[in-house]
């Protein structure tokens, strides 16, 4: 498919989001297992491999209702591709104007550093109080009511 037909249908799935007044879209990326393929990286490494998967596959990149039901997505990348690189190369300039218009993307930490409107969870041990669970505030009072 061409770029200019992808990101039009991209736009068009973020449109009919924010109709329909979602709260937020979710992002994903998924790999595809496949057979091996022989193209190599520049570094000579199996670029259709993945090491976080230990498998050769495909990453393709899901744009996602809250139900989870698939909005857009993406070209394939090789395996090898990390998602926050495939975010970049295929939709993630097209996420910025629908968060500022009020229609959030909930993203994991795979996407870490992706720019205004992407929300991931919060990285570390040491967080301050606003970024800490609720039950972790709260400590015993919270528990309790959940018993």
């Amino acid at each position: 498919m061409k770029a200019a037909a992808q990101a039009a249908e991209l736009l068009e799935a973020l449109a009919k989001a924010q109709d329909a007044h979602l709260p937020y879209v979710t992002l994903d990326g998924t790999s595809i297992p496949t057979d091996r393929v022989v193209k190599r990286t520049e570094a000579g490494n199996h670029a259709w491999y993945s090491g976080k998967h230990k498998r050769f596959g495909d990453n393709v990149q899901v744009i996602a209702d809250p139900n989870g039901f698939p909005l857009w997505t993406s070209p394939v990348e090789p395996g090898s591709t990390h998602d926050i690189t495939a975010a970049r190369a295929h939709y993630l300039g097209a996420l910025y104007p629908v968060a500022a218009k009020g229609l959030p993307t909930l993203a994991d930490m795979g996407y870490q550093g992706a720019g205004i409107g992407v929300h991931v969870p919060f990285k570390g041990s040491r967080l301050g109080a606003d970024n800490r669970p609720y039950v972790k505030r709260k400590g015993a009072e919270a528990r309790s009511d959940f018993i």
